[in-house]
């Protein structure tokens, strides 16, 4: 009994630490990309480690520099921005953020 318990406490302790599987952390760029009033993207992200730019949808004002580099961790929502472009970008939350 007392191995089991032991087992089960690991297993939960070694989980808790892990990132979740949706949480993406690259390198990239926020850029901007015109007033999206006049049918522009507005603040948006690039990274290499993605297929496509994304949106980043809390995006705080202090971090609204075109051409930042920055090391984001990010987790895709289930959400599109709605933009004219070949297809809808991808929305991501930022878990954390910090400049390279």
């Amino acid at each position: 009994m007392k191995h089991i318990f032991l087992s089960f406490l690991l297993v939960i302790l070694f989980a808790a630490c892990q990132k979740s599987a949706d949480t993406v952390c690259t390198d990239g760029t926020i850029r901007w990309g015109g007033e999206p009033a006049v049918d522009g993207l507005g603040w948006y992200y690039q990274s290499e480690d993605l297929p496509k730019s994304v949106k980043l949808k809390n995006l705080s004002s202090a971090w609204q520099k075109d051409g930042l580099q920055v090391k984001v961790c990010i987790i895709r929502l289930d959400e599109k921005y709605q933009c004219f472009c070949a297809e809808p970008m991808d929305v991501y939350q930022i878990k954390s953020i910090r400049q390279r």
